[in-house]
């Protein structure tokens, strides 16, 4: 195998809902040749310093900033390469790479591979340089850009601009070398210092710092294709603002809304905001956050703190990191540069365990006793997909490890356990489609008794062929996301029994898992799913995260809020809204009001599609007419029409709902 390869992968969800790898190499690089120690052994290190010895260099011929990926080459190394995260960019804006290099740096294992990727970094920077000066672009731009290359591993950031130079370079090294799904991190956090220091010194104007947010989010919104995995447009740069300070207060900055706002200018579906809300923000912020909705870009997705943050808490996070807590690609709590955590490993389906109960026993002589069983089967094909995620190996990481805490004080790469948090993250599917399967079988076969659960299963493994008034019945009623008891105790019940498996589970760095009510995988782990009794048939989509397409606003809101998130079930639980836009453009105050309502009710996280149905509808039978139409498809937003034609109807159909409902 050569030790630099063509790049050209996919993630793909598998049929059980796991990510598997896919990768092709379309040609050998027989020019590339592998760089060998002594004794012939290869390293993930010396892979990456043969890597920045060869990638090709692109210079901008319109930016400010130098951003280039060269989409011919990788590296190949075994296992899965650490994804879904968000590195420590304040470590080599406010610290230097040098630094770090030099807390890793000795004669183990450990300090080789540092060495190495130093040393093809080093080498990177001194190409860039040399290509700089060797190109046409404007002089003012290349002085500049040369400076800040000539800084940009030995020296702490002197300016707003330098200090965006340099996330995107180490963000280009991290696609470069096969992570993806690539967070940005608290960016008005980080910054705020520098930037507050050039408006002071007059190094530039707010007006500059506005253009030069907007010249940085156009950079990371190259490459769409080469960056996305699952479907185009999930790409992970999620860039998150405000949130709350230990102390209790909010923090939030001139940056905060810098970056809101020139995210929604750009109207483009990636890099993306997630705003950290809470009930102390102020309403200048939540009023700035809602006009930016009408970009109709997705962004920004709001994840409130006043229940977030005590959940990560609860779960062993510390005080400090808790408040300081980013996210992964989407939704996901991380806390960046301590954690291994990968919050996006696997997809658990609440759905499969009902089928295969189902399937070998339908007579029950309360519901209680079908609840109980239920629970006794998912609890089991629980712990089965926990042992199946214990099988998953990580690459060696030097680059990772490097920017995260305690791995050069433990002289211990990520993929080994050296960071602080090594826990694992799951989504999971469906329990929306079984929580209201149980409350429509309790309703006609215990409470009413019109039918019995055996006819009503015979009607669902064939799919209710010739049981259309069957269908209807099941169709018609939903009871998830609706401010409904019986719901609510199911959805917690189901959930704590799980959680206490979660609880004592362990994986082989000693870190425990944690899962979420919300996933990706609601239309992709369905598509061989039998039928359920909620209404849906075979290969229809799961119900979509936290959400019910016949509730109104209000009432999932209500719903989300009595849901208990603790108790490892904290990893991402998403309400979903598919709004009109004239909806807000109508009633902007009272949305105002409802959405300060809702954060301090206690919603965990929520995300908005603002899009009329007659626009999907128009944009799927012409194309050709939307080019720039941009949809929110789960925790992440994309073009429509790069979307498969299930997710376009899928989309259509909520927004139909959507509109009976508002």
């Amino acid at each position: 195998m050569n030790y630099i390869i063509p790049f050209a992968k996919k993630y793909r969800f598998d049929d059980n809902g796991s990510f598997r790898f896919i990768e092709k190499v379309l040609k050998s690089y027989s020019n590339i040749k592998p760089v060998k120690s002594k004794n012939g052994t290869r390293t993930v290190g010396k892979d990456i310093k043969l890597l920045f010895k060869t990638i090709d260099i692109t210079m901008p011929k319109d930016n400010r900033f130098v951003y280039f990926i060269d989409k011919s080459k990788t590296i190949a190394v075994p296992g899965n390469v650490i994804s879904n995260f968000t590195l420590a960019y304040d470590k080599i804006i406010h610290g230097t790479f040098l630094d770090l290099y030099k807390e890793a740096e000795g004669t183990d294992d450990y300090g080789n591979e540092a060495k190495c990727v130093f040393d093809g970094i080093n080498c990177l920077v001194k190409r860039i340089i040399k290509s700089l000066e060797d190109s046409e672009i404007k002089e003012e731009i290349k002085k500049k850009r040369i400076d800040d290359f000539s800084r940009i591993l030995n020296y702490r950031a002197k300016h707003f601009d330098e200090a965006l130079q340099r996330i995107l370079f180490f963000n280009q090294l991290l696609w470069q070398t096969r992570h993806r799904l690539n967070g940005l991190g608290r960016l008005d956090k980080i910054l705020y210092s520098l930037y507050l220091s050039d408006i002071n010194n007059k190094y530039m104007t707010k007006d500059d710092a506005s253009e030069m947010i907007g010249d940085f989010l156009r950079q990371l919104s190259c490459y769409s294709e080469y960056k996305s995995d699952a479907l185009m447009g999930d790409i992970g740069q999620i860039i998150i603002l405000g949130g709350l300070n230990t102390d209790g207060s909010y923090f939030c900055n001139e940056l905060t809304f810098m970056f809101l706002k020139e995210q929604a200018a750009l109207k483009k579906p990636d890099p993306k905001t997630l705003l950290r809300v809470s009930d102390k923000m102020p309403q200048q912020l939540l009023e700035t956050a809602i006009e930016c909705l009408l970009a109709k870009t997705g962004s920004p997705l709001f994840s409130n703190d006043d229940v977030v943050i005590p959940a990560l808490m609860d779960f062993g996070i510390s005080v400090e990191d808790a408040y300081d807590y980013c996210t992964s690609a989407c939704w996901e709590p991380f806390i960046v540069g301590k954690s291994l955590d990968q919050n996006n490993i696997a997809v658990f389906d609440f759905f499969s365990a009902f089928d295969e109960l189902l399937n070998n026993q339908t007579e029950f002589k309360t519901f209680d006793e079908l609840l109980n069983k239920y629970i006794e089967y998912n609890n089991k094909s629980f712990s089965v997909f926990l042992q199946n995620i214990n099988k998953i190996q990580w690459s060696k990481d030097p680059i990772v490890s490097m920017f995260t805490d305690s791995c050069n004080e433990k002289r211990v790469d990520i993929s080994d356990g050296g960071s602080i948090y090594n826990n694992y993250g799951i989504t999971t599917v469906a329990l929306s489609n079984v929580v209201d399967s149980l409350l429509n079988i309790n309703e006609l076969v215990f409470e009413s008794k019109k039918y019995s659960l055996n006819d009503l299963n015979k009607a669902r493994q064939s799919n209710f062929k010739d049981n259309k008034n069957i269908y209807d019945l099941l169709k018609s009623t939903k009871k998830y996301g609706r401010d409904d008891k019986q719901a609510i105790y199911l959805t917690d019940i189901i959930t704590a029994a799980i959680s206490e498996i979660a609880k004592n589970y362990r994986n082989k760095y000693g870190g425990t898992v944690k899962f979420g009510l919300s996933s990706p995988g609601y239309n992709m782990v369905c598509k061989h799913s039998p039928a359920d009794f909620s209404g849906r048939k075979f290969g229809d989509p799961y119900n979509t995260h936290i959400s019910c397409m016949n509730a109104g606003y209000t009432e999932v809101v209500n719903f989300a809020s009595q849901i208990n998130y603790k108790n490892q079930r904290f990893n991402g639980n998403v309400v979903d809204f598919f709004l009109a836009p004239q909806f807000i453009l109508n009633n902007k105050e009272k949305f105002v009001i409802f959405m300060r309502g809702a954060i301090k009710v206690g919603f965990f996280q929520m995300q908005m599609n603002l899009m009329d149905s007659h626009t999907l509808i128009d944009a799927k039978e012409h194309p050709e007419k939307y080019n720039g139409l941009i949809v929110r498809v789960w925790g992440f937003s994309a073009y429509f029409n790069d979307l498969p034609s299930d997710y376009k109807d899928l989309l259509i159909e909520r927004a139909i709902a959507a509109e009976k409902t508002a």
